[in-house]
């Protein structure tokens, strides 16, 4: 099949602005719309033009959303977009969450820029963070520690350590479930506990993304390494 076969198909049923998004190549683009409007449609689509039209190959495109859900979505419409004889150019183009792509790298990575050092990954922080709290002596129901989880998330997330916890909650005004000392006295024990759980370090889904960021910004053969290997990135 033609490349320009393959483009006139990947256009079909496609608005003005969505062929336009398909077809754009030049540089970074953002694309703004509603749910249920095509915007995954147009996203496959135009990952298709990319490969067909020969600006990257599909092994150098890394698509990323935030569900398993949305990312076998994502595979699937992939693989549907096939050629006429029956394969489909975007067969090897990686699609997945944030958190799989991370754990990804990071599994890589890691013995480069940490060392022998073995870690787990940490399926849920529940019963961790009740333990620090036991430590931190609050109460261990599951309203409270299911508080405490969610605000250890939200810190994370947000960059926030736990000896500044309490003040930058307190700048932002933000309405904590208890006292933002007796938090951060859990989410520094929490991840005390972490780092030394009996068979190497233990990272929850929170650090994936953290320590794959920290080795991309202070690596930078990681960082050669991770550009020269994926020439487009998509993110849904």
């Amino acid at each position: 099949m033609s490349i320009e076969t393959s483009e006139r198909d990947y256009l079909s049923h496609l608005n003005p602005q969505q062929q336009l998004a398909v077809t754009q190549t030049d540089g970074p683009m953002l694309i703004l719309a509603g749910a249920g409007s095509g915007k995954t449609r147009t996203i496959t689509r135009r990952i298709a033009h990319l490969v067909t039209a020969g600006h990257v190959a599909p092994g150098q495109v890394l698509a990323v959303t935030f569900t398993q859900r949305a990312a076998g979505e994502m595979r699937a419409r992939l693989r549907a977009l096939t050629t006429d004889a029956g394969t489909a150019p975007t067969e090897s183009v990686q699609a997945m969450t944030f958190h799989a792509a991370a754990h990804r790298q990071l599994a890589y990575f890691w013995p480069r820029v940490v060392g022998s050092t073995d870690w787990q990954l940490l399926d849920s922080k529940f019963a961790i963070v009740a333990q620090a709290a036991n430590r931190a002596g609050l109460p261990t129901g599951t309203d409270n520690v299911r508080d405490l989880a969610g605000e250890i998330e939200w810190a994370k997330g947000s960059l926030v350590a736990p000896e500044d916890y309490p003040t930058v909650t307190a700048r932002l005004r933000r309405e904590v479930p208890m006292d933002a000392a007796k938090v951060a006295s859990v989410y520094a024990g929490y991840e005390d506990l972490k780092n030394r759980g009996g068979e190497g370090i233990l990272l929850d889904f929170d650090d994936l993304l953290l320590h794959t960021a920290a080795a991309l910004e202070e690596h930078s053969a990681v960082a050669d390494e991770f550009r020269e290997r994926y020439r487009c990135f998509v993110v849904d």
